[in-house]
């Protein structure tokens, strides 16, 4: 997600240290809790909403969660689902499942504009809300990262606002679920979050909704190297075919992949795919006709539309391919958060409960493929499930 689609160079052109330093603590403390609900402050000018964004550069204390719960959006711990793979037989193809998943996983923190960057319930820092996901029957995950401590870790990042976790953290509480729970597997797409670095086009130095990695130097091999030192570290946690570095993986069955992260695809700052690891079906020129992703889509119906007909192709499908569709979208600072779009807002009911509506209604498709979701709730979980008839 790039925020800053919406403020252009210009805008934030101006927003100077002299600006800045006229947002006195006198001004700050007039920003009431009132002030601070998503409708105020897209009450704003655009240059005040740009210097409150700007500092949304830390994880920070403040909190967008929501404050409501159906059972379509953010009630995701209600029930438990820690071994429903577990009940399927090992033919089955991973293509060919119905899969709950997180879009942007660990976005859990946003700084002074949480509604634009928390997308999912805030369960715990250093990856234990991965835990919870994990347990409520989440199995495909979205983890973005940031290159730190001068190019030798990854951190977990949403743009420009550091999410508390690092990937030691993620992949220590995905090893604990696994070992806990050997019939099941997670699937793991991983995305180098930052388009500041020089080698990508960008200035070197973070800005409102760009992080630069350390260093803006990072190149495409260095965070291939980065990853492939976790690798080392974790023997035997991640599926060996799709983590070699020289070729990608064709689709497994599940007996093949029970007890492992899958990695999905590992792309870079541009959406660049990296060579040699992920699934060949999902990283191929031919990746993007199985994936639905309309992430500036916050008309819910519109969004929900596209999202249906990805969900349709792959209840279709007789090949086995994975299908991935992404139930998310997010439109700050002037428009729908991921909240809003997920949960309703104004007059339009939720993608969530779109969703939801169809999976228990009548004429929907045979499986969903893998489905990420922010805020995602119990039911919507429940719904997708049913389709692979698994218990647990």
């Amino acid at each position: 997600m790039r925020l800053t689609s919406r403020i252009t160079p210009r805008l934030t052109s101006r927003i100077t240290p002299r600006l800045t330093s006229r947002i006195t603590p006198r001004l700050t403390s007039r920003i009431t809790p009132r002030l601070t609900s998503r409708t105020a402050l897209r009450l704003l000018t655009p240059v005040a909403l740009a210097v409150l964004l700007a500092a949304t550069t830390g994880g920070g204390s403040a909190s967008a969660q929501p404050t409501t719960s159906t059972p379509a959006f953010d009630s995701l711990t209600q029930q438990s689902h820690t071994d429903w793979m577990a009940s399927l037989p090992d033919s089955t193809g991973l293509g060919a499942l119905s899969v709950p998943g997180t879009h942007d996983t660990l976005a859990i923190h946003g700084g002074l504009a949480p509604w634009a960057y928390e997308a999912q319930e805030d369960h715990g820092d250093s990856a234990a809300t991965l835990t919870a996901q994990l347990d409520a029957g989440i199995r495909a995950i979205d983890i973005r990262v940031r290159v730190v401590n001068s190019g030798t870790a990854f951190a977990i990042h949403h743009t420009d606002v550091y999410q508390n976790a690092n990937f030691d953290d993620v992949l220590t509480h995905a090893q604990a679920f696994l070992t806990a729970h050997p019939g099941e597997t997670v699937l793991m797409d991983l995305h180098g979050e930052c388009d500041a670095d020089t080698t990508e086009g960008g200035s070197g130095t973070s800005s409102i909704g760009h992080c630069a990695d350390d260093p803006a130097s990072t190149t495409a091999a260095d965070r291939m190297r980065i990853l492939q030192s976790y690798i080392a570290r974790y023997p035997g946690l991640f599926y060996a075919p799709t983590v070699t570095g020289t070729s990608t993986a064709a689709m497994p069955t599940l007996g093949q992949v029970r007890g492992h992260i899958v990695l999905t695809s590992f792309t870079g700052p541009l959406g660049e795919v990296y060579p040699g690891y992920g699934l060949s079906q999902l990283t191929g020129a031919n990746a993007g006709s199985y994936v639905e992703n309309d992430w500036t889509q916050c008309t819910t119906a519109t969004k929900w539309g596209e999202a249906q007909s990805n969900i349709a192709a792959a209840g279709a499908d007789t090949t086995g391919a994975m299908f991935t569709t992404y139930l998310s979208a997010n439109c700050s600072p002037f428009g729908g958060g991921p909240a809003d779009v997920a949960g309703g807002y104004l007059w339009q009911t939720g993608v969530n409960q779109l969703a939801l509506n169809y999976l228990t209604g009548s004429g929907s498709s045979s499986r969903t493929g893998v489905v990420l979701m922010d805020y995602p709730g119990y039911a919507l979980i429940d719904a997708i499930l049913n389709r692979d008839g698994a218990a647990g």
